[in-house]
Formats: C-alpha cells, structure tokens, sequence
C-alpha cells in the first residue's frame, strides 16, 4: 500500500512543560501523520528526513512494518509472518527489524527498496535487529540455545563482563554502540561500547533504584543519549540523557505514554505518543529555546464542543491542523460574508478555511480529551472564550453533511442542497475538488437534527440547473455520535436512467414545461396526443446530451397549441418522450 504523508506541522512544545506566559525552553514536537492511519509508531529516522516505524495490518490484526521514504508511505509484512516490525534505519534507506513466524520464533530482516533480506545470527535460535550502521552492519539481540539474551553488531556477539543479560540497541556513526545489561542483582545499567571493544557505564543521576526495566535506544555523534525507564506502578517514560549527565523527561502534552526511539545527529529525538481516544502518533521533537512562548490546556468534552484557538501558534493554523490536533470529526466555522455556516471533515481534499484570533469554532470530538495550545499571544485577543464549552453528546446543536460526488464531470463550482424533511431547514455546500461540507449550527445550543430525521440532498450546477436525482439518507446514533453524515453521491450529471415527469403546471392554461432526464445522449422529441389517441403537436427537440432536463430553461414547452398553431379545447391530452432507446406517456389536462 502507498499514499501520500501528511505531515501535521504544528509545533508542541515540551521538556518542563511551562504555566500560561512563562518563556519555553526545551523541545518542539512536530506530529508525522499518515491519513486514515490511525496508529503510527514512528521508531527511527535518517538524515534525508526519511522515517520507518510499525502500523497495523488493514484488518487491525497484527503489526506491519512501514517506511516513509520522499513522502510516500509503503506498509511492509514478511510473508506468512504474524507480526514484522522496523526499529531501525540508516541514509542508505535500510530499514532493519525482524518478524515473528507462526512458531512464534523471531528472525532478523533488512529490507531495502521493498526487498526483503533475513538476517539470522549465526547459532542465534531467535534474532531481532533493533539499529543499523550507515556501513549496513545489524545491530539487536539474539537469543541462544538455552534462552539466555545477548546484543550483538554484525557478527560479533556483545555481552557485558559480568552481566546476566545484555541488550544492544543503535550505533551511532563514530562506531559507539549503546545498550543496556541486567547485573546480578537484577539492576538494570546504561552502557556504550566503543570501536576497541571496552565499554563505558552510563549514568543516569536522579533515577530511582526500583526500576522495573530502562533501555538505552539510541545515541548520536555528540554523545546524546535517548532512554526509557519504568518505575514500579507508573507508567514508561523517555528521557534525553545530555552530554553533561542532566536526564530530562520528554513528554507530549497530553499524552498517556510518550516513546522516544531514535536520535539524529542534530538532535532530533523520533518516536511516538498515545492518546487517550486510542490513537498512536509519530513525532520528531526539535531541540529549541523559544522565548515568549506559552501552553494552554484546554478540556474537550465528548461530542460538540465550541471553542477560539487561545495562542497563536508558530506555524498558520487551518481547518486540518486544528482537526488533528483535537482529533476532530468536523469544524465548521461562521462564513460572515455569506451569513451562513462552513463546515469541513478530514476527508476533505484541502487543508480547508484559516483558523484566526478572536474567532469561534465548533469541533465535534468522539471521545473526552484534553488539547494542548502553544504559542504566542494573537495581536487580537480572543473574543470568545478559550476554554471549550461542557456539551452533553446526545445535544446535536451543530451538524455536517459531507461527502464525494461521482461523476464523468468535472463539478467544481456545483452546489449540494441538504434539507431536513422533519424541521424544513436547508444548508449548502459548494463543490471542490469532488467534495463537499454542507454545515448548521444553532448558537442557542437547541439540536438542528434528531436520530431518523431524512436529509434530502440533491446537487444543482453553478447555473441553478438541477444535475442530480434528489438522494435520501436517514440519520442515526452513530451519525449523531460524530456529528457528521458521511455520503458518496454517485450519477450525478448523468441520471441512472431515462425518465419523463410531469409536465407543470399541470392542469395547465395555456402554456406547460415538460422535465424529463437523459441517461443517454440522442434526438429527442415530444408528442402530444388528444383522448382519441390522435397526434395533435410534434415538438423536436434536437440532440441532447445526458442529463437533467427540469427547469423552465432546459425542459420542453408546449404553448398549448396544435401543429396549425390553432390553441387546442380544454380535456385529457398524453404527452409522449421519444428517443432511440427510451419511450414513455404520461397525461395532463388543459382546463380553460
């Protein structure tokens, strides 16, 4: 499977994560998103700016390696494997990890140009790659025969005098190798092990001594090291072990866990979080100092919730970033111009409209969840406040309908009309792209919609001409839940089939208009008949195209008159639509 990255760029901030107006100082995370992705472990980087990490399989079954190489993200599982995962990747493109097979037996892989190489170390019973060397050399763990662990780099097995177990995890490109080893006692401890083969302790000041586990994953050329630790009864956390023995927690805000895993020569430390929807992000945090910046907290309720963007971030904020940053099912925003409401959903092919100070928005979110703000104070404050408004989810006081549109055509500029057949209310939404948001708000906090409400949703061109059959769509809890209605408009130009309607007015005095619509393109032609059966008018139309011919402009007229242009009497008369492959009658009455 490849698609096209999405990179979220708006920059978090963290280390000591600041009050509201303190200076930061620390680290910038920039989220590496994937969309329809859901849960994206983000394990190592290179150089190129290229990133590799582990996803789920389509069916959420099991764990599949993936590389985002140029932009393009390709998903990667060793044949019959029940899991493959990346941990490591050099600029040569290799991405290293190793896949388990159905005896539950792991083997080393490397894999470069979607080509997979295994990598078994020699008399290994199990081996698992976890680094990579720029030279191509393996770096990981291997278990024996009698199940003990060992590191090892290349063809060298590693072990640490003395230790009872030892892990080896990354290699920078001076050659330092750094890991992990268990003493005697069940202590774990920190080392590097340098190119002449001795090795170096490293220490981690202010760590507890009752450590369930801690693992050095990773160290770059000026000796900066990335670890993680647990303590008993908390959660796993990641540190940056700088050069001057200082180890600083690093933390998503907001996150349940945060994993730091790789270290580039900058130091930029990759890695993902968790959130608490469930929801798995990559990142890269960016060494900053950044004066004047400042966090806000804000608290989402589930469901709808209205809330102004407090800060003013780094990077210019629209419909999208604000989306993925609160995990929203929809923003809609107040169109001032128009006096009417925008909405936008994540399936929308563009970023959609800026987010501003000292506006409004609404975001539907799934699930509870706490957002963290960064940035700077608008020029503007904020007029509406911040903090988001406590909604119960069964109050849908904002709504969506948004979708695709499939057609032969292109529909850039058509207009979608929803109405709501219980309440009578209508919105609109211009076509873009094949897309569409169609969007209602009631600022009074009164629902707009209820579960079994039918939308009636048909789609005219930029003229006003009717280009679509009128599409039914009945609302239900989970639509309610995300606050959106998610449709796919299919025919639209081109009907499904041929039909001829009634004419109007009908009865009619003198003049009538006479709709139909073309699933093909021929010669059409009208003829009217009396009671008897007898053709009173021919009216050729001419060549048509497909499509929909309703309005006065576009339908047939008939002027109430016979072929001698005499008016004809009041009574029953039949209307006949005729083309190569299509007839159909219909009556109407003349009363005068």
């Amino acid at each position: 499977m490849k698609t096209h990255i999405f990179r979220f760029a708006f920059f978090i901030l963290l280390w000591t994560v600041p009050v509201l107006g303190e200076p930061a100082i620390g680290y910038m995370f920039e989220t590496i998103e994937v969309p329809g992705v859901d849960f994206l472990e983000l394990t190592s980087s290179n150089d190129h700016g290229h990133y590799a990490g582990n996803t789920l399989s389509p069916d959420g079954e099991k764990f599949i390696g993936f590389t985002l190489i140029d932009g393009v993200f390709s998903t990667h599982g060793f044949p019959g494997s029940i899991r493959t995962v990346f941990y490591g990747l050099n600029n040569a493109g290799q991405a290293v990890g190793y896949y388990d097979n159905p005896d539950e037996i792991s083997h080393g892989l490397i894999v470069q140009n979607g080509e997979f190489t295994q990598f078994d170390f020699p008399g290994a019973a199990e081996t698992q790659i976890f680094g990579v060397s720029e030279t191509g050399q393996p770096v990981g763990n291997i278990i024996d025969a009698t199940g003990a662990n060992h590191g090892f780099i290349g063809d060298a097995q590693v072990d640490y005098p003395g230790a009872a177990t030892t892990y080896a995890d990354h290699v920078n490109t001076g050659g330092v190798l750094v890991g992990s080893y268990i003493d005697a006692d069940g202590i774990y401890h920190g080392y590097m092990r340098h190119l002449d083969g001795s090795f170096t302790n490293i220490e981690f000041p202010g760590m507890p001594p009752n450590l369930e586990f801690l693992f050095v994953n990773a160290i770059n050329d000026a000796g900066v090291t990335v670890f993680r630790a647990k303590v008993e009864d908390d959660v796993a956390r990641s540190y940056v072990l700088m050069p001057n023995g200082e180890p600083m927690e690093l933390r998503f805000p907001g996150s349940v866990t945060t994993v730091a895993r790789d270290i580039d020569a900058k130091g930029q430390v990759a890695g993902y979080y968790d959130m608490e929807d469930g929801r798995t992000h990559g990142f890269i945090a960016s060494p900053a100092t950044v004066l004047g910046q400042s966090v806000y907290f804000a608290s989402l309720s589930q469901g709808l919730n209205m809330l102004s963007v407090p800060l003013k971030p780094d990077t210019p904020m629209n419909a999208r970033s604000l989306a993925k940053l609160v995990g929203a099912t929809a923003v809609i925003t107040l169109d001032a111009a128009n006096q009417r409401f925008a909405g936008w959903t994540p399936d929308a092919p563009d970023d959609g409209f800026p987010i501003e100070g000292a506006k409004g928005y609404i975001v539907n979110v799934p699930q509870r969840r706490k957002v963290a703000f960064v940035g700077t104070a608008w020029t503007i404050q904020p007029q509406v406040a911040a903090a988001p408004s406590v909604t119960l989810h069964t109050d849908t006081w904002a709504f969506v309908v948004s979708g695709h549109l499939e057609s032969h055509r292109n529909l850039d500029g058509y207009f979608v009309t929803v109405r709501n057949r219980t309440t009578g209310d209508i919105m609109t939404g211009r076509v873009r792209d094949g897309y569409f948001a169609a969007a209602t708000a009631n600022l009074a906090r009164q629902n707009v919609v209820h579960i079994g409400d039918v939308l009636e949703v048909s789609v005219t061109d930029a003229g006003g001409e009717m280009a679509s059959e009128t599409f039914n769509f009945t609302v239900t809890p989970d639509v309610l839940l995300n606050a959106v209605l998610p449709v796919v408009l299919d025919s639209v130009g081109r009907p499904k089939h041929s039909v001829l309607l009634q004419n109007y007015p009908n009865p009619l005095n003198p003049e009538t208009w006479i709709p139909y619509r073309l699933s093909e393109a021929g010669a059409v032609t009208v003829s009217v008949y009396d009671a008897t059966g007898q053709q009173i008018r021919t009216l050729s139309l001419g060549f048509r195209a497909e499509g929909y011919y309703q309005s006065r402009s576009r339908a047939a007229y008939w002027d109430g008159r016979n072929n001698l242009g005499e008016p004809v009497s009041s009574g029953v008369y039949f209307y006949q639509l005729s083309t190569p492959s299509f007839n159909q009658v219909k009556r109407m009455e003349i009363v005068k």
